[in-house]
């Protein structure tokens, strides 16, 4: 385990694209179920495995998780803490346009993750275009303007606790990756 510097939580990376290293066993099946079920395609399986451990109310900030992957991510949450994850669409600008006079892509969606083995896959337009982030906090409420996907109705109060996420992409292979195992 490594503890962010710029986060509280601690992470473990398995990276499977160092011709050194393959996936651990677990993680390898995990990664050929998730293309036996149609999340990524059997010609950029999963390679590269985070493990991230949140203790009660931790988050993580907006982000994407940038070019050096394919266009698409697997979550799973286990450990029993349920908790709102949040896509938001990314703010695109002009060179005539400011902060302010943003456009935005697409509308905003939350889904409430279960953490005993909940499953969250996100591709293409979700990944190229929206952050995806979990906020702060043990408790947080879902809005009743609809935009949970899975409680159109709103109102449900999550409480956050102790929470494992394995997240599954597909890391490229280039060249500068290649040089850099090397070094």
């Amino acid at each position: 385990w490594t503890r962010l510097k710029h986060a509280r939580r601690k992470v473990a990376l398995f990276d499977g694209t160092l011709s050194s290293y393959e996936l651990p066993p677990i993680l390898q099946r995990i990664s050929n179920t998730l293309v036996s079920i149609g999340a990524f395609p059997s010609t950029n399986p999963p390679n590269h495995v985070l493990v991230n451990e949140y203790q009660p109310g931790e988050g993580i900030m907006p982000h994407t998780d940038g070019p050096a992957y394919e266009s698409c991510t697997a979550t799973i949450s286990l450990g029993g803490s349920d908790v709102i994850f949040k896509l938001r669409p990314r703010q695109h600008f002009t060179a005539h346009e400011h902060c302010d006079q943003a456009r935005n892509v697409q509308q905003k969606l939350d889904l409430i993750l279960h953490g005993n083995g909940s499953l969250i896959v996100f591709r293409d337009d979700a990944y190229l275009e929206h952050t995806h982030e979990i906020s702060e906090g043990v408790f947080e409420e879902t809005t009743e303007s609809g935009t949970c996907g899975n409680d159109l109705s709103g109102g449900t109060i999550v409480k956050r606790g102790y929470r494992i996420s394995l997240t599954f992409r597909c890391k490229k292979v280039t060249k500068s990756t290649k040089v850099m195992e090397v070094i």
